[in-house]
């Protein structure tokens, strides 16, 4: 019986022990072992109390519904296009190692139309607000419209300028305008380099410099400047010993702005101006000969300028942009020097504060200025096969893309999180005589709408 006493006495003082300890633990203040803050803004964020590291993550999705009725004159347009999509299935982490001045960013594209590609991967360090050196690989810091987010647009695509129409659908059929060479974001001609697509420079690896400051009065001005190893390149070695050079200036006379983002959602009270100006240069030697024969090696010249206004003001947005390029082949051919030119303008206006935005846009590109059967052959253009009055396909030469869009976005969330698309555009495309044939201007229809969650 003692026995049995002493075993209870034992288990009441075990017992009194854990409660103490109990009352005592939720006494104190519960401590993260770890020193970690986490919180959720525009994305899952994790930050050291010591304000030394940071990681945040998130992801966004684009789905799509496209339909484009095409101009069936044009050989290979028989066909229109009705399709849904995944337009962009992204995913990021960002944050700052060591100190706020060591940032870095990667983003992976997922979408099922494309191979899973790191397509950003960008370090850099801050060392003074003029002065920011960063290496990796990145959007090449030439334009405007490009360099915005895909996931912050106020349409539900960039414009022709940057060669944005609709994703290849598969099956063989080819992007708008069809009926020749696809015109992409930012594709070349696999033998000549010349550039068949959108007047941007995508994404490289290489090297930057990149700075802004404020000055007295609101005035701020910022530039970027770098080294890369060449148009829309991944992270392959480079072929040839020719690099990329491109510079941008930035100049905001009333107050910097967020070039990131297009439309004015955050109502600015005060007129918010912004100037642009931007060039380029990419030397590169070729080997091959438009129709893929190998030819003795030749040497490549691109060079380009843009120059862009953006403007915001109480719900208003509106966006100019002009660019040009020069590419040169050092060969002895009835045509070696080609011309390209683009211009686009963008306008949106906020008729429910922060929520519902009607926007419109016209932009025209010609992918060679003055052509000549010898300049589209030559390039890597091609020409185009248009039915005639005699119902048989004739050669046409490629004049002016153009494009005409309105649209409404809906905005269900905090800024550009959550959205819905709507719009439709007029899509054409002159052409130039050639041979004794002039065909009538290609017309096509496209209706599009989207919706964006980003979480």
């Amino acid at each position: 019986m003692r026995l049995w006493c002493r075993r209870l006495d034992a288990v009441l003082v075990f017992a009194c022990v854990l409660a103490g300890a109990a009352v005592a633990m939720a006494e104190e203040p519960k401590k993260n072992p770890l020193g970690l803050k986490a919180e959720y803004k525009n994305g899952f964020k994790l930050t050291t109390e010591d304000g030394r590291f940071s990681l945040r993550l998130f992801g966004a999705l684009q789905f799509r519904y496209t339909y484009l009725r095409y101009d069936h004159r044009v050989k290979g347009n028989e066909e229109d296009y009705s399709s849904f999509f995944t337009r962009r299935a992204r995913l990021w982490w960002d944050g700052h190692a060591f100190s706020p001045n060591f940032t870095y960013y990667f983003h992976l594209q997922l979408e099922p139309q494309s191979a899973v590609n790191l397509h950003d991967a960008w370090v850099a360090y801050k060392l003074g607000d003029l002065l920011t050196v960063g290496v990796g690989r990145n959007k090449v810091p030439y334009g405007t419209e490009f360099l915005a987010s895909g996931f912050n647009n106020d349409f539900v695509d960039r414009s022709i300028l940057s060669g944005e129409t609709d994703i290849n659908s598969g099956g063989g059929f080819s992007r708008w305008p069809g009926g020749n060479a696809n015109f992409g974001t930012s594709n070349e001609h696999p033998a000549t380099g010349f550039p068949l697509g959108g007047l941007n420079l995508f994404r490289s690896q290489g090297v930057s410099l990149s700075g802004q400051r404020a000055a007295k009065g609101g005035l701020t001005f910022g530039y970027d400047a770098g080294v890369w190893q060449g148009r829309d390149t991944r992270g392959s070695s480079n072929g040839t010993e020719g690099m990329l050079y491109a510079a941008r200036l930035h100049l905001y006379p009333f107050g910097a702005v967020n070039l990131q983002n297009e439309g004015d959602l955050e109502h600015t009270e005060r007129f918010k101006l912004a100037f642009i100006a931007s060039i380029y240069r990419d030397d590169k030697t070729r080997r091959l000969d438009a129709t893929g024969a190998a030819v003795r090696p030749y040497d490549t010249r691109d060079t380009g300028h843009d120059l862009s206004v953006v403007v915001h003001v109480r719900g208003f947005y509106a966006a100019l942009e002009w660019a040009a390029e020069t590419y040169e082949m050092e060969r002895d051919l009835p045509a070696n020097t080609f011309e390209r030119e683009a211009w686009r303008a963008n306008f949106g206006y906020f008729v429910v504060r922060s929520r519902v935005e009607v926007v419109g846009r016209v932009a025209e590109v010609r992918r060679l200025k003055d052509p000549t059967r010898d300049a589209a052959v030559e390039s890597g253009l091609g020409l185009v096969r248009v039915l005639d009055e005699a119902g048989d396909y004739s050669d046409a030469l490629e004049g002016t893309l153009s494009e005409a869009t309105v649209g409404v976005n809906l905005y269900l969330g905090e800024g550009h999180q959550h959205k819905l698309f709507f719009d439709c555009s007029r899509l054409g495309r002159s052409f130039e005589p050639l041979a004794g044939f002039d065909p009538a201007d290609q017309e096509d229809t496209r209706f599009r709408s989207m919706v964006q969650l980003r979480f």
